[in-house]
């Protein structure tokens, strides 16, 4: 999908911010533990969207549903300043916003730039959920690296994937797991 160089540049981060979220160092499933422990820190995490927005950005994971793609996609075109860069009011109408999410919302609007924040944050998930990028980890990276000597019986890539995250742990210091 066509996006904007600020939608291009933000979109890889925050992927990677949620692959950050998705497991543990033992492999383990905590996407939603983590996005629960963010929303409950959302005051004391929300300064970090002048510099950091994806990190907070997350804690609007699967928060919105979109009732005008086409809408979305102008503003995925757009950056912050641009007259298609919609302000918050104007978009909180072309989306269903989960109940949970509104006092998360409150809370953004409060505090400077949190209206940018919150276009950007629907945008990013706009994005995520049209572009299909996979979690928590992209595919076909493993897949040239992995090569099909000796690999049969690994359907769903797991293997390849367990082993690339014990060597990224090893190079950073981390002792490798016994398996």
């Amino acid at each position: 999908m066509k996006k904007s160089r600020y939608f291009s540049d933000l979109i890889k981060n925050y992927i990677e911010e949620v692959d950050d979220l998705v497991t543990d160092s033992e492999g383990k499933s905590v996407l939603q533990k983590r996005l629960n422990e963010k929303r409950r820190e959302i005051d004391a995490i929300l300064p970090m969207i002048e510099f950091s927005p994806e990190m907070v950005s997350v804690v609007f994971y699967g928060a919105f549903d979109f009732r005008s793609p086409e809408t979305m996609q102008r503003v995925v075109l757009s950056e912050p300043g641009d007259a298609d860069f919609l302000a918050w009011a104007e978009l909180e109408n072309e989306l269903a916003v989960s109940a949970w999410a509104k006092p998360l919302i409150d809370s953004s609007l409060k505090v400077q730039g949190g209206d940018v924040f919150l276009v950007a944050t629907a945008a990013l998930e706009f994005l995520r959920n049209k572009d299909s990028i996979p979690a928590p980890m992209p595919e076909p990276e493993t897949e040239k690296e992995g090569g099909a000597e000796g690999e049969e019986g690994d359907e769903d890539g797991s293997d390849d994937l367990n082993e690339a995250g014990a060597d990224w742990l090893a190079e950073q210091g981390f002792d490798p797991l016994d398996r």
